[in-house]
């Protein structure tokens, strides 16, 4: 079996592991799916009735919540209560307050109501008059519900539904009636519901009759006719979940209507839910094995357009050698694998051209290294000619000459200098000294300049030029637009972690504006790209990146200064930032 299968070819073994790999599984998972599926959609629906069902019920709750609530008009009411109470003398002071309180009361609550059918009150007292069909005495209230009722706290009501003889539900609320804060019972409130309300409740749960329902009585020791004996079962084993009957091939939902004392269940048929589907499936999994064998097809296309192009690709690379580096002829593919050929020409085309190139090259190199060593003359010549200038300044006793040739001298050789070179932070400050006092020279008495080092920095390794930007700055943009004598102060100090540099000027200062520019630059909240230079600022932030590079990132350059008082510049160097560079030797 392994010999048969290494020798087919790379077409038939994508042939082969497309049905074995895709073909077959998802004709197997489709299937599975679709189980799933209508497992999912019959869950689905079931849960999807129950809610509808209890919407329905929250309904129902509601309307005999506002039956119920005609109870406090009339026991919040004096005038029905006085009249209950006993408090009048004579008949025609009873007539006159039903006439005008109570009758008015009564006939707006059944005319505003359509579920309330009438409405009676049972009064306690003999001696309280009767008023024809809606005040009677206790004695026409049936005997079982007043001995319900005698069991109820004051505030409490209750619901009476039974089934009559004719088949017709008969449903009422009844709720005590107190005088004297609740302390005297003076009768019974009673209100005579339209059996619709429950035919109505029961036609929304049938959904216009695609189901059956059932009100069966809260014990479920009545049951109406239709409904089977092992629905009922199922109810009393599972009160509060639907559940399925004849292997799921009906559904039945139920809930208690605890106010009716009552239970309500729905029976669907499963099939109608999946009735208009069924044909639609059936076409479902005609196309997709129809899809699948055209996709089969369209696959076996591909894999030999594929497979050619990566065949001879493949016995190309075979003939390239070391004098061999000619290119394949392919067409202008736009795929994966025309850009592979493509690229694979161009990497023959560079290594041609490399190999080609090896000899000009160490030509080149040996060229570039006299020009070099060619280039490190001209410096040489510099210093030579500047230690002449100065030799002659002395000689014609002009020291003010000589110092300003010794210092640009000493200055140029330092920027001169290799960047391989090890510099130490008082290279930097020597450098300094040098650049003030050409700067002195040129501006007279308007310099005046101090350097305090109260700190070890002979072995402190230090980059190049990161003072001498910030001294420039205070002297281009501080010192040169004022009339006022200026004056630069640099002082270094250390302690266990860092060493800090302040740089500042009594020169003219930065606007405002200027100054959160170049603080939001060094924090790196602005892009360098939207900053603007025209009013300096690089040199600030090269100076910024290069200690952060340096010394790490908790090295930093912070920027302080007032408009018409001057600048100041403080350099904080992280000292374990240091251990990562070598320390050059002592130069004196």
């Amino acid at each position: 079996m392994k010999r048969l299968f290494s020798r087919m070819s790379i077409v038939r073994k994508m042939v082969l592991g497309y049905f074995v790999i895709i073909f077959v599984p998802v004709i197997t998972f489709g299937f599975y799916h679709n189980h799933l599926m209508y497992q999912s959609m019959i869950e689905e629906y079931a849960s999807g009735k129950q809610q509808v069902i209890e919407q329905s019920y929250a309904n129902l709750r509601i309307d005999l919540l506002q039956i119920s609530s005609n109870y406090g008009l009339f026991q919040h009411n004096a005038n029905v209560i006085d009249y209950l109470n006993g408090a009048y003398r004579y008949n025609w002071e009873y007539v006159y307050s039903y006439q005008k309180y109570i009758k008015p009361l009564l006939s707006g609550m059944l005319y505003g109501n359509d579920h309330i059918r009438d409405i009676r009150i049972y009064k306690a007292s003999e001696r309280v008059f009767t008023a024809p069909e809606h005040i009677i005495d206790m004695e026409a209230l049936p005997s079982n519900v007043r001995e319900e009722l005698r069991r109820l706290p004051p505030g409490k009501g209750l619901w009476f539904c039974e089934l009559s003889e004719s088949g017709e539900w008969k449903l009422a609320y009844y709720q005590n009636m107190y005088a004297e804060r609740f302390s005297k019972h003076v009768g019974v409130f009673s209100v005579e519901v339209d059996p619709k309300l429950l035919y109505s409740f029961a036609n929304t749960l049938s959904n216009e009759g695609r189901s059956d329902v059932y009100l069966l009585t809260g014990d479920l020791k009545s049951s109406p006719p239709g409904a089977r004996e092992d629905m009922i079962g199922k109810m009393l084993e599972r009160p509060f979940a639907y559940f399925f009957l004849d292997r799921k091939s009906l559904l039945v939902n139920h809930l208690t209507i605890e106010e009716l004392g009552l239970r309500a269940a729905v029976v669907s048929k499963t099939e109608d839910v999946f009735a208009s589907t069924a044909k639609q499936r059936v076409w479902l999994y005609l196309m997709i094995a129809g899809l699948l064998l055209l996709l089969s097809g369209i696959y076996y296309m591909l894999a030999v357009s594929v497979t050619k192009r990566l065949s001879r690709l493949a016995r190309h690379m075979r003939q390239v050698g070391e004098n061999n580096f000619k290119t394949l002829d392919h067409r202008d593919d736009q795929d994966e694998i025309g850009y592979l050929t493509y690229t694979y020409n161009s990497m023959l085309q560079r290594i041609d051209e490399l190999v080609n190139k090896v000899q000009r090259s160490e030509l080149l190199r040996k060229e570039s290294a006299y020009k070099a060593l060619q280039a490190q003359v001209k410096p040489h010549f510099l210093y030579n000619t500047l230690e002449t200038i100065r030799m002659l300044a002395e000689a014609n006793d002009d020291r003010e000459v000589a110092e300003l040739a010794y210092s640009f001298g000493q200055f140029m050789r330092y920027s001169l200098s290799s960047d391989h070179e090890q510099f130490r932070l008082s290279d930097e400050v020597r450098n300094i000294e040098n650049y003030m006092k050409i700067q002195k020279t040129r501006l007279g008495s308007r310099l005046t300049y101090s350097i305090s080092v109260e700190a070890d920095i002979r072995q402190i390794p230090c980059p190049q030029f990161i003072l001498q930007p910030l001294v420039e700055n205070c002297i281009v943009h501080g010192l040169s637009t004022i009339r006022r004598k200026g004056a630069i102060a640099i002082r270094i100090t250390d302690d266990d972690n860092r060493v800090r540099v302040e740089i500042s000027d009594n020169g003219a200062g930065m606007p405002e504006q200027r100054l959160e520019e170049i603080r939001r630059l060094l924090n790196n909240r602005l892009d360098i790209k939207e900053f603007s230079t025209q009013d300096s600022g690089l040199g600030i932030y090269n100076v910024s990146e290069r200690i952060k590079t340096y010394y790490g990132e908790d090295s930093r350059l912070e920027v302080d200064s007032k408009p018409g008082e001057g600048t100041d510049f403080r350099l904080y160097l992280n000292k374990k930032g240091m251990n990562g560079h070598v320390e050059p030797a002592d130069r004196g």
